[in-house]
C-alpha cells in the first residue's frame, strides 16, 4: 500500500511539474498560432496571406482519437489554460486529464485489490486534480491581474507624456511588468505584428483576461482612436478609478472578515465534535450510521450545513 501511495505522489507531482516548465521558444510559437487561427484571438483574426496552418499534433491525429478537441469546441478551456499561464492546448491538457485519472484507477485497483470503490474512488481523484489545480491558477492569475492593471496603466500613460506612442507603451508595460498583465500585453503586441488591427488586437486582450477593470481601458482606447482626445489624462483617470475600487474591495473585506470566520467554525464545528466523540465513544455515533432514521438526520444535517455555508457565502459577497 506504502509503495503505491508513493508511485502515484511521484508521478502526480512529475506531471504536474511539468505543466509549470516555462518553454519560452514554444509558447512564443504557440502564441503566434493561437493569435492567428485559435479563438483566444477573439474570433475575428484570419490566416496570413501565403501561410497554411500548422498541422500539430492534435490536429493530425483528431480523426483517430474521436476528436478530442472537439470537447472544447467553444475554445472555454483554451481561454482558462491561457488565463492560468499553463503552456498546453485544451486537447493536451484533456489528455493529461485523463492519464492522471488512469494512474489514480491504477493505483485503486493496486490498492484496494480488486475493490471496485477504492479503484472509482481513486479515479475520481485522479480526474478531479487536474481541475483543481488549474481552477487554482486561473484564480491566482486573475487575482494578479487585478493588482497589476493600476500600475500598468499609469505607467502607459507616463510613456505617452514622454512622447512615445501608444505601441511603443504597450511594448513598455510588456516589458517592465511582471506576469500575468505582462503575457497579455505582450500578446495582443505579437497580434499587431502580425497584421492584426489594433482594435482587434485590444478586444481581444480584454477577452482573453475576462477582467472588468480592463475593459474600460480597453473601450477608452478605442473611442480614443476614433475621435482623438488626450489619452494619458483618461487612462489617469481610469487607473484613479480602479484603485479606489480596489480600496473599497479591501474595506469590505476586513468589514466581512467575521462572517467568513463564523462560516467557517460554523462548518468545522460539527465535523470536529463527531470526531471527538467518536474517538470517546465511537458506539455513541454508531446508531447513527447504521439506523435508517439516523441516516435520514445525518442527511438532513449535511443539507443544512451546506445551506447554511451557502447562506453566509451570499451575505458577505458585495459587488463593488
Amino acid at each position: 500500500m506504502f509503495w503505491v501511495v508513493v508511485v502515484f505522489v511521484g508521478v502526480t507531482a512529475l506531471t504536474y511539474g511539468l505543466l509549470t516548465v516555462k518553454l519560452d521558444e514554444v509558447q512564443v510559437q504557440r502564441r503566434l498560432d493561437r493569435a492567428v487561427y485559435s479563438p483566444l484571438a477573439g474570433g475575428e483574426a484570419k490566416p496570413l496571406p501565403g501561410r497554411k496552418q500548422p498541422a500539430g499534433f492534435w490536429q493530425r491525429w483528431q480523426g483517430r482519437w474521436g476528436k478530442l478537441t472537439a470537447v472544447d469546441s467553444g475554445g472555454q478551456l483554451e481561454l482558462r489554460l491561457h488565463r492560468a499561464g499553463i503552456p498546453l492546448k485544451a486537447g493536451e491538457f484533456l489528455a493529461f486529464n485523463g492519464f492522471a485519472g488512469l494512474v489514480g484507477g491504477l493505483v485503486g485497483v493496486a490498492a484496494g485489490r480488486g475493490s471496485l470503490l477504492e479503484t472509482l474512488l481513486f479515479l475520481l481523484v485522479g480526474l478531479i486534480l487536474p481541475q483543481l489545480y488549474l481552477i487554482r491558477r486561473e484564480r491566482a492569475s486573475m487575482a494578479a491581474l487585478s493588482g497589476q492593471i493600476a500600475d500598468s496603466l499609469i505607467l502607459m500613460a507616463n510613456s505617452l507624456r514622454a512622447g512615445h506612442s501608444f505601441l511603443q507603451s504597450l511594448e513598455m508595460v510588456a516589458r517592465e511588468m511582471d506576469p500575468p498583465i505582462s503575457r497579455e500585453f505582450r500578446r495582443a503586441l505579437q497580434e499587431m505584428s502580425l497584421g492584426i488591427p489594433v482594435e482587434t488586437a485590444l478586444t481581444a486582450m480584454g477577452r482573453r483576461a475576462g477582467n472588468e477593470d480592463l475593459d474600460p481601458m480597453v473601450t477608452a482606447v478605442l473611442i480614443q482612436r476614433q475621435v482623438g482626445g488626450n489619452l494619458a489624462e483618461i487612462l489617469d483617470a481610469i487607473a484613479e478609478t480602479i484603485r479606489e475600487r480596489v480600496r473599497i474591495q479591501g474595506e469590505v473585506k476586513t468589514l466581512t472578515a467575521q462572517g467568513r470566520i463564523s462560516g467557517v467554525i460554523i462548518s468545522l464545528l460539527p465535523l470536529a465534535i463527531g470526531v471527538f466523540i467518536g474517538i470517546l465513544n465511537p458506539d455513541y455515533l454508531h446508531v447513527l450510521i447504521t439506523h435508517p432514521l439516523g441516516k435520514v438526520m445525518l442527511a438532513v444535517g449535511v443539507l443544512g450545513q451546506l445551506a447554511g455555508i451557502a447562506a453566509i457565502r451570499k451575505i458577505i459577497q458585495i459587488d463593488v
